[in-house]
């Protein structure tokens, strides 16, 4: 079993918080995006992935450490936006290859239920999701068996009826050369349809998320939160005996936790990040790599970057602080969620046909926030 991962592009919604790197090695609990999606590939089955990328060299770490468990092959894009990457893999989609959008994640089961399908009707086959915006992933429109009528790439406005696209396809020779023909997945779509056979569909509802924007970041991290089993301390980690901690709580290696403190899990502490005394960390915190959280502090359902500080007896609720930003003492972020709000529709909530988010501040990468600020909901701090 075989997948093309296209993993190119730092998304325009998500370089506040990245500093332009590219948005599949946004870190969540210690990990890059990109190598959760490996991962999960692996476990449906697939050993070898050709991953489609504008800067290859960025993935070498990930293709490194997960070089025994599959096989890779990195392809530098040919070509603009997804159609360009698309073909730059066009061989290995011919054959039967799995295509994956790499900014998506989702369990084991939806690469194996679409692969299956696809193998078993001989028909090309496109993972489709329910109550999302349409617009942001493009609009499927079906019939009563399930087939595809209609594929919009980029509607202007939602579509009635129609499901989104779940950035999981399987193709096939003749798709593909109308991919290069017609320019695009929609027209390429469109035609099969129109003049050839049947583009199937397999409908999900189960966990998906497609890191656009910072929110999908947080709701990102609390599906895989969601999986942590009982509390692990890293070697080399140091934990104040008078501090405490809650599980599931995952310390890692160099980060120490002082006196008086208290992790509330799921949470993440990263490697050689700290966390000051009489701080309070509650559930659904991801603190990652070289991190300073001061003393007094409140997080809750917050990511903090790399190499970012958190200055004494501030507050973050809902948040994402970027790479190497600085908060300095005394910052609030206030909330639309109350932080004991327990789910997913913490931050995320569907009412009637509309989505709504309920988030905190997004602290861009490399910015410095001001002693005593008092931050908005869903604030973008530059």
């Amino acid at each position: 079993m075989k997948a093309v991962v296209l993993a190119g592009g730092s998304g325009s919604g998500l370089q506040a918080i990245t500093g332009g790197k590219p948005k599949v090695l946004i870190k969540i609990l210690g990990k890059p995006f990109l190598e959760r999606v490996l991962l999960n590939l692996r476990e449906a089955g697939v050993d070898k992935a050709v991953i489609v990328s504008d800067r290859p060299p960025a993935l070498e770490d990930i293709t490194y450490r997960l070089g025994r468990l599959m096989e890779f092959e990195v392809r530098n894009q040919v070509g603009r936006e997804v159609v360009g990457a698309i073909m730059t893999a066009e061989d290995i989609l011919a054959e039967g290859a799995l295509l994956v959008y790499g900014d998506t994640l989702v369990p084991s089961e939806a690469y194996l239920l679409t692969f299956s399908h696809s193998v078993e009707s001989g028909e090309p086959t496109i993972l489709i999701v329910p109550n999302e915006d349409v617009r942001l992933y493009g609009a499927v429109l079906v019939d009563e068996l399930g087939n595809v009528v209609s594929f919009q790439e980029k509607p202007q406005k939602s579509v009635e009826g129609a499901y989104a696209f779940g950035g999981i396809a399987m193709l096939n020779q003749k798709l593909v050369e109308l991919l290069e023909s017609t320019g695009s997945l929609e027209g390429a779509i469109n035609r099969y349809v129109s003049d050839i056979g049947k583009v199937r569909t397999v409908l999900w509802s189960g966990v998906w998320v497609d890191l656009g924007y910072p929110v999908n970041v947080l709701e990102a991290m609390y599906y895989i939160m969601k999986d942590l089993k009982g509390s692990f301390i890293e070697s080399g980690a140091e934990v104040s005996p008078k501090a405490i901690i809650e599980g599931p709580v995952y310390i890692d290696k160099g980060a120490t936790i002082d006196h008086y403190a208290v992790v509330r899990g799921p949470a993440y502490i990263g490697r050689d990040s700290m966390v000051g005394s009489h701080t309070f960390i509650r559930p659904y915190t991801d603190i990652e790599d070289r991190v300073t959280v001061s003393s007094y502090d409140e997080l809750v359902w917050s990511i903090i970057s790399e190499n970012a500080t958190i200055g004494r007896a501030s507050f973050l609720g809902y948040s994402i602080v970027g790479v190497g930003a600085i908060v300095e003492p005394g910052v609030i972020t206030k909330l639309l969620a109350s932080p004991g709000e327990e789910g997913i529709k913490a931050i995320k909530v569907m009412k009637g046909r509309k989505l709504y988010f309920k988030a905190g501040a997004v602290i861009a990468a490399n910015s410095r926030v001001p002693s005593q600020t008092i931050l908005e909901p869903g604030i973008l701090y530059k």
